[in-house]
Formats: structure tokens, C-alpha cells, sequence
């Protein structure tokens, strides 16, 4: 044996770890319920998880090497370019609230997050964004206040009476 062979022995571990770890970040992206996207600075779709394709509608195939406008509505496209200014710049955007159009045409609001990815230099070459569809909460949260609303004004009417009937008593 060499005096070489430790060193060989050490970097063939390392690989095996690194390959590990990169093996258990794929897993956990393709088994995440929200949407994972990679895309370029220019705003090309890089990477699309299996949690995307449910999202929106297009395969991985499709995705992949298309504009992120494709799911971006044209009256928030503005939005998107004022997302990748403050990505090239380093800033991490957490849970924006937007809107989101699926393959169907169906408008969907989503919850994001969107970090920049950088290279071994630390150069910024893209951003991940995570997706949440938060349509129901958002349904949810509206049909709530619609009940408040009618439960409020059913209370006021319930008030108008009870003042009408203790007038007409006291008479």
C-alpha cells in the first residue's frame, strides 16, 4: 500500500457522503407537497418537482427551459422582474403572497418563497422558489368574514327589534 492510499480511501468517503447528502435533498424535494422551482436569472424554468406538476398542470418535460411567465398572470409580470432585481441583489423573499395561473387557466393564490441559489464562488446563478397553494385558506378565510358580516348585520336587525318591541310595551 501507498502513503497515497489514505488520502484516495479519504476522498472516495467524501464522495460517498456528498453523494448521500445530494440523494437525500433530491428525495426530499420530490416528496415535498409544495412546489419546487429552479429557474435561471432570466427567469427560465430549470428545475420542476412532482409537487409542480400537480400545482400547475405542465410535466417536468414541459416545464423545464420554459419562461416562469408561463404561470405568471400578464398583469403580474412586473412582479416577476421586480422578484429577479431583488434576487440578483442577494435578498431571500419570504411567503409573498400572489397569484398563479395553472396549464387549465385557473387562477390559484400561492404563498412564496424564494431564495437565491448561488455557484461554488457564491456567484447568485438562479433562485429556488418553494410554492404553497393557499386558494382553500384564502376561500376559507373570505367565506369567514361573509359570515361575520351576515352575523353582525342579524345582530344589528335582532337590536332594531328588541328597541321596537320594548317601545311598543312601555306605550
Amino acid at each position: 500500500m501507498t502513503e497515497d492510499a489514505p488520502d484516495v480511501l479519504a476522498e472516495a468517503t467524501d464522495l460517498t457522503r456528498a453523494e448521500e447528502i445530494r440523494l437525500r435533498y433530491a428525495a426530499i424535494v420530490e416528496s415535498s407537497d409544495d412546489a419546487i422551482i429552479a429557474k435561471t436569472l432570466d427567469g427560465v424554468i430549470s428545475a420542476w418537482n412532482a409537487a409542480a406538476e400537480r400545482m400547475f398542470g405542465y410535466t417536468e418535460h414541459e416545464a423545464i427551459g420554459q419562461p416562469i411567465t408561463m404561470i405568471i398572470p400578464p398583469d403580474l409580470h412586473e412582479e416577476e422582474y421586480e422578484i429577479l432585481r431583488r434576487l440578483r441583489a442577494g435578498e431571500r423573499i419570504d411567503h409573498f403572497e400572489t397569484v398563479r395561473v395553472t396549464r387549465a387557466g385557473e387562477c390559484i393564490d400561492v404563498s412564496l418563497t424564494i431564495s437565491p441559489l448561488r455557484d461554488p464562488a457564491g456567484t447568485i446563478i438562479g433562485c429556488s422558489k418553494i410554492a404553497r397553494d393557499i386558494t382553500e385558506a384564502r376561500q376559507a378565510q373570505a367565506a369567514l368574514r361573509r359570515s361575520e358580516q351576515r352575523l353582525a348585520r342579524e345582530v344589528a336587525g335582532a337590536k332594531t327589534l328588541q328597541s321596537i318591541s320594548t317601545r311598543l310595551i312601555s306605550e
